[in-house]
């Protein structure tokens, strides 16, 4: 017995599920593999769940207030800046000194407020464009036993401890990952919009560029456990978690650079800036 979230052949059957992509990575067993695993240790299930979590919609207000926080503490008008290795970053960065301090959270949290909104309506569309499949949870589950042969030898128990908190409040359809989309964007948020005046002991230089350890984490740590996440919790498939990093990408480098102007002109007339 094995969970069974759908077979390849239907998996396949989906267009956007059947790339030369999907084939020539044979993402679809990948898919699988990840499903099947059986259940981790506790404390590695607890990273795997903060990162699934992490952009359910109760998890907002912390985002923001953590962009708020960062923002107003990591820029300082009496120390020397270190801009992270973006020249979108070190523009910005000095745009918000011009800013009263007490001022710089807040406009940074409404513009970080905005990508959220962007990046969710663009993938709200393609979920009802592409209208595709999500894994199948089991009849029993998140908690089931497999059985490693068919005398019903060796029993295994695949069990996901936080699979129904992960899978609240999710959409219908798949693909893009709404989540993937949204660590993606708080990752490009960070490294572009999020300055730090943080010693040299907190970069990591790269040549004449420093970056914050805090976006090395992010990008390392933090994005790949939330794909992981999504795929683990039988939320998405991997096609699903590509699709939604690579909406954000285009995001960043089409959209936001616009709604950053018009967040600087909103600033400007209430006298912001």
């Amino acid at each position: 017995m094995t969970i069974t979230t759908r077979s390849i052949a239907q998996h396949e059957s989906e267009w956007i599920y059947s790339t030369f992509l999907t084939k020539q990575l044979n993402l679809s067993s990948l898919n699988d593999y990840i499903h099947q695993i059986p259940q981790v240790p506790l404390i590695v299930e607890l990273y795997i769940f903060l990162c699934g979590y992490a952009f359910n919609p109760t998890m907002v207000p912390l985002w923001l207030g953590l962009v708020n926080v960062l923002t107003r503490t990591g820029l300082s008008d009496n120390a020397a800046v270190k801009f992270s290795g973006t020249t979108i970053n070190e523009q910005w960065g000095k745009l918000l000194l011009t800013i009263d301090s007490n001022k710089r959270g807040l406009l940074n949290m409404t513009f970080y407020l905005a990508t959220v909104l962007v990046t969710l309506l663009f993938t709200e569309l393609g979920k009802a464009s592409f209208a595709t499949t999500r894994p199948k949870i089991p009849t029993t589950g998140y908690a089931t036993i497999l059985n490693a042969d068919d005398d019903n030898n060796n029993p295994i128990k695949w069990k996901r401890r936080f699979g129904s908190l992960v899978a609240s409040l999710k959409s219908k359809h798949s693909f893009p990952s709404g989540d993937s989309s949204q660590a993606m964007n708080l990752c490009l948020f960070f490294l572009r919009y999020v300055p730090t005046t943080s010693t040299s002991a907190t970069m990591i230089h790269l040549g004449s560029h420093a970056i914050p350890v805090r976006d090395v984490a992010l990008f390392s740590l933090f994005l790949p456990g939330v794909v992981f996440a999504r795929v683990f919790y039988l939320c998405h498939w991997i096609e699903d978690c590509i699709g939604g990093v690579s909406l954000s990408l285009l995001i960043h480098w089409l959209i936001i650079p616009i709604l950053r102007e018009n967040i600087v002109d909103l600033a400007r007339s209430l006298n912001l800036i």
